[in-house]
């Protein structure tokens, strides 16, 4: 398996329950985060192509059709922004966001069941994926920085 897709498997997974030793705290992967999903997105918006859009218009339709379930929310979740990266063309971006989303799924799983709007948070994707697929890379970076901004905030209230 690639480095830094081994825990592909969202909350079932007991990796993704327990924090490794050393295991970062949310606002660490956030300050990070917080600076790259933007750059991700905004270049996302510029440089996708056409199966690129394709596929974040699919899953675009699939938001509205998912389940508010928590399993099934975070696959979406991680699944919307695996699409996103690749679609920066660039793999060492794709890598590092790959990596600290996994980081950030795991710390959402520690809280799930303490997370009153995981549904809220999923959904945010559809007004990314339609900012991408319009080419609006101004506006597909400020919503993936208010995504970002909101996870941390999600995270702090439970902590």
């Amino acid at each position: 398996m690639p480095r830094g897709r081994e825990r592909d498997l969202p909350c079932g997974n007991a990796a993704a329950r327990r924090p490794h030793p050393g295991h970062p705290a949310a606002p660490d992967v956030s300050e990070v985060r917080q600076q790259l999903e933007p750059l991700a997105a905004g270049l996302a918006a510029r440089r996708a192509g056409e199966s690129d859009r394709d596929e974040l218009s699919r899953l675009l339709a699939q938001l509205a059709d998912v389940s508010d379930g928590g399993t099934d929310l975070i696959r979406l979740d991680m699944t919307v922004h695996r699409a996103i990266y690749a679609a920066t063309r660039n793999p060492y971006l794709e890598d590092t966001l790959v990596r600290y989303d996994n980081l950030a799924t795991r710390i959402w799983c520690l809280f799930l069941d303490r997370l009153p709007d995981l549904a809220g948070h999923v959904h945010e994707h559809g007004p990314l994926l339609r900012a991408v697929v319009d080419r609006d890379a101004e506006k597909a970076a400020a919503l993936a920085a208010r995504h970002v901004e909101g996870f941390e905030t999600a995270i702090r209230r439970v902590i």
